[in-house]
């Protein structure tokens, strides 16, 4: 913001102060409770696909069921530092402050007391807030007044002051945040001396502690938290203290510096879960301004005007989620900054916001904004595929096709090293059908150090590793030199390129290796070429000043598994197998191991190159759907396409047990309550599904359903007997899918006094099922040269020149190139060409032409 910018801002928000809109005036006006209230009671479908009146239903039906819990209650196990044991903490809301654990202070209990989780003081006030502005109903005023007055009769600050008394967290940006709107939303209903009440809390046990510490990392999630508590505290009295407008101009000011912080080129540095957490704050915030009539230019930075992009690049069609690297995991984030944007007319905003689902279930915010005049969602007309060089993010996909596997690949950022961010340049996950096949172990371990190596290091992450030894597994360091990354930042993806046919990237991550004393790496260059829509050719090439072992890794979730088979192997997940051929000149061994106290992080797999100093690995992923009606049906691969039931605790019930079999080496163990279910399967109306399975049990609670559903509901279940006898016994049972059935699942279940084993299920249907055949690849020159794949009746070729010209016969044709990457599929309407940097590419001695599309970084040849 330049200084006369800022200038006129100051007057701006001075008067502002001056002639402050009346209360309501965060998130609504006066002017929107008659809509509100009409929307409660609108029962027809609008054009976002809501029907207001059962929107507004689920949220009066959340609202009664937190005003009938009782008092709010939290209560943890504090894990212990370093693998310690748990400590429990326990709070509930009263006049007193939540206790100290100065014996535990590495954890934050407090935080989940504010934050909006499923039960918690804010989502409690929040729930509470909206029923009372849309019904007018003292039940909830009261209900949230209770709240807001057991903490203005807090003893100190709102915070937690194991981490000091002056101490401003998270809890005491949330706290701010909702007593705010309280007294916003409130405040003709609030006597005089409750006002004041409120009034001087909110500013003595927040805003002045927030004012003080909001001067941190200008990226970071906890800075932006501390700004929008501070901001929109300081709207609910901007016309009663005379800071108040100076505390927003601040805010502002600092909002801005937090856009200057993100990509440039469009993306959140924190990634989808911690930028997402910041994100919603500033919606808030920037929603806030906009009802309370504060002007300002932040909705012209250019991290606002991009940021649709980059989340409509980053949704997977498949899953409907958006990946995450660093601390998090795959999920929907950003819903509520792009809702902000699409009631300002952003058409992908929009489009973003209804694909997520946001209008589906409508939250609290999302209904009070939902406007379906304004929110107008269109399918974008460009292509997704996309690289976002400064968050060293980039996406490999089809278009917006769900069938089509999807790639979101890692690599950066090039500068700025950030907290949350884990040592995974070059790393990548891949989805398809459904479920994320190549996985990121996820969110760190701070207190456990053999989960915290997992999760943070190199190991853990789809990438290269240096001499994968005994004595690097045993090592607890989560960046140890030599073998992992040890930097934050340093990576790049330096070449980007989409077209119709093939998406095309180059990561550089040799400089994550070296240390400012120590140089590991002199290369490492990932190359990959997404074939669309299901192939993709994975490229490393290394070099180092001394001779390593190279170990390229692939990583699954706990539910699934890895199949080694020769010289290749799979990964197993309930909707699909990612086939996984990788080759290099200095050959390839292929170990698969989960980590040690970790194991819940899902495992690995390893393809390790001879010694060398320079190598490079070619890795072929093919992935194509389960059309098995049932996958691992003997539990011989742990519970891969099965579903153990996780409600109330109960996930520790189910174990593969490795000593008890009807035959094989396992069977599927449920200790007291349980279930297991099938992976769900789609068949047509009318077909015989006979269903066998081996139970072993003594006395009563074990049984089964097959259950046929639709969009979630039950349209008919047909109840499976159970054994009782302590002896193994078979059953079989038939029955048809009934009509308007979408999918059909198995579960075999125990309720009651265990254990109770199962094996040996058999699903068998009368229905003619499709086939996929597993791709044939073979390699050229073990990897060094290319490849050749055959997948669903079309031949691919990759074509690798950097030794000199390349001719090899493949697939009934004489293919020759001087490209350093060449890559022809033989479609039915012809071959389709890719080349990079290369003069030439004949087919049977006739050039061919490679495709166009868009450069996005780097060379264009």
């Amino acid at each position: 913001m330049t200084r006369l910018a800022l200038a006129m801002f100051c007057l701006t928000v001075l008067a502002s102060a001056a002639g402050a809109a009346p209360h309501p005036r965060i998130f609504i006006t006066p002017e929107d409770l008659p809509r509100l209230r009409a929307m409660a009671g609108d029962t027809a479908e609008n054009a976002l696909g809501c029907v207001p009146t059962e929107a507004w239903a689920t949220i009066l039906e959340r609202a009664d069921r937190l005003a009938e819990a009782g008092p709010f209650h939290y209560a943890v196990n504090m894990p212990g530092a370093e693998g310690g044991p748990p400590k429990l903490w326990e709070y509930t809301l009263s006049d007193e402050r939540p206790p100290r654990h100065d014996d535990y202070p590495h954890y934050p209990p407090t935080t989940a007391v504010f934050q909006e989780r499923p039960d918690s003081i804010s989502t409690r006030l929040k729930y509470f807030l909206t029923a009372y502005a849309v019904t007018g109903d003292d039940r909830y005023y009261e209900k949230a007044r209770e709240i807001v007055f057991h903490l203005c009769a807090w003893d100190g600050y709102w915070n937690d002051p194991t981490f000091g008394e002056d101490h401003a967290g998270l809890d005491t940006s949330h706290a701010a945040i909702w007593v705010a709107v309280f007294y916003d939303w409130c405040y003709d209903r609030l006597t005089d001396a409750e006002r004041a009440t409120v009034r001087n809390a909110l500013i003595d046990k927040a805003l002045v502690l927030l004012e003080a510490e909001a001067h941190g990392a200008a990226y970071h999630n906890i800075t932006v938290l501390k700004l929008v508590g501070l901001g929109i505290g300081s709207i609910a009295i901007m016309d009663e203290d005379e800071r108040a407008p100076g505390w927003i101009e601040f805010v502002i000011g600092r909002l801005c510096e937090n856009f200057d912080a993100q990509g440039a080129d469009g993306g959140a540095m924190e990634g989808p879960m911690y930028g997402d957490y910041a994100a919603t704050a500033i919606a808030d915030f920037l929603w806030a301004t906009q009802s309370a009539g504060i002007e300002h230019d932040l909705f012209d930075h250019n991290y606002l005007r991009t940021l649709p992009r980059y989340c409509v690049s980053l949704l997977d069609p498949g899953t409907g989620q958006l990946p995450c690297f660093g601390d998090g995991g795959p999920g929907v984030a950003f819903g509520h900054l792009n809702l902000v944007l699409a009631l300002r007319g952003d058409p992908d905003a929009a489009w973003f916001c209804r694909e997520i689902g946001m209008f589906d279930r409508p939250s609290p915010r999302t209904f009070v904004a939902m406007d379906a005049e304004r929110i107008r969602p269109v399918e974008p007309q460009w292509r997704p595929s996309e690289c976002f060089v400064d968050v060293g993010y980039a996406v490999l996909r089809d278009g917006f096709n769900p069938e089509a596997a999807y790639m979101a690949f890692k690599c950066g950022p090039p500068e700025d090293a950030i907290g949350h961010n884990h040592y995974d340049h070059n790393s990548f996950m891949l989805s398809y059908a459904g479920s994320w096949i190549a996985w990121d172990p996820g969110y760190r371990d701070y207190f456990h150090p053999a989960r915290r190596k997992y999760t943070v290091s190199t190991l853990g992450h789809n990438t290269v590793v240096l001499d994968l030894n005994e004595d690097y597994l045993a090592d607890m360091g989560h960046r140890i030199p030599g073998h992992d990354q040890v930097n934050l930042a340093g990576g790049r993806v330096r070449e980007f390129f989409t077209s119709d046919a093939f998406d095309y990237l180059l990561g550089d991550a040799a400089q994550a290796y070296n240390t400012e004393d120590l140089r590991v790496v002199d290369r490492f260059d990932r190359q990959v070429v997404f074939v669309k829509p299901n192939l993709f050719f994975v490229r490393d090439t290394l070099a180092t000043p001394e001779p390593h072992r190279f170990s390229a890794l692939m990583h699954v979730a706990s539910s699934n598994a890895f199949r080694i088979a020769g010289d290749a192997a799979e990964a197993i997940s309930a909707s699909c197998v990612l086939q996984i051929h990788p080759f290099s000149p200095d050959g390839i061994t292929l170990t698969t191991a989960s980590f040690p106290e970790a194991e819940s992080r899902g495992p690995y797999l390893a393809a390790t190159t001879g010694e060398t100093e320079a190598t490079t690995i070619l890795t072929v992923l093919v992935p194509r759907p389960h059309l098995e009606l049932v996958i691992n049906p003997g539990f011989e691969e742990g519970m891969v396409g099965w579903t153990p039931r996780s409600a109330q605790g109960q996930r520790p019930n189910h174990v593969i047990d490795t000593e008890v079999a009807h035959s094989g080496n396992a069977s599927a163990r449920i200790d007291d309550n349980g279930y297991y279910y099938s992976r769900p399967f789609a068949l047509p109306a009318g077909t015989t599904v006979t269903v066998r399975w081996w139970g072993r049990h003594e006395g009563g609670g074990a049984h089964g359903y097959i259950y046929h559903s639709a969009d979630g509901e039950s349209v008919k279940r047909t109840e499976l007997p159970g054994p009782t006898t302590g002896e193994w016994e078979q059953f079989e049972v038939t029955d048809t899918v009934p009509e308007g059935a979408k999918q059909t699942r198995v579960a075999l279940q125990m309720f009651g006094e265990g254990p109770c084993w199962y094996d040996d299920v058999e699903i068998i249907a009368d229905a003619d099922l499709p086939e996929v055949q597993p791709a044939v690849v073979e390699p050229l020159d073990e990897g060094a040269t290319g490849a050749v794949v055959e997948a669903e009746g079309v031949t691919h070729v990759i074509l690798c020149a950097n030794g000199g010209p390349v001719e090899v016969e493949a697939g009934g044709h004489r293919l020759a190139t001087d490209a350093e990457i060449a890559v022809v599929s033989f479609a039915a309407e012809g071959p389709r060409p890719f080349m990079l940097r290369g003069t030439v590419l004949t087919v049977d001695g006739r050039p061919l032409a490679p495709v166009e599309g868009e450069w996005r970084g780097g060379p264009t040849q």
